[in-house]
């Protein structure tokens, strides 16, 4: 079972520039790859597992 509120996130980013000959900035690129993998449930380590469920979202 995999947690839907718990993720392990990787963000990678790469920034590029390019200048004129006058070393004046005339282009910038911002290329981002951001990734999310659901984790497994913790079940009995986790704060919301309570009477053998996740009770995350429950109010009482």
């Amino acid at each position: 079972m995999k947690c839907p509120y718990a993720v392990n996130r990787n963000v990678n980013q790469q920034t590029i520039y390019e200048y004129g000959d006058n070393g004046e900035m005339t282009f910038q690129q911002v290329i981002e790859n951001n990734t999310a993998e659901f984790v497994d449930c913790l079940k009995e380590n986790c704060g919301a597992w309570r009477d053998g469920r996740c009770q995350y979202n429950q109010v009482d």
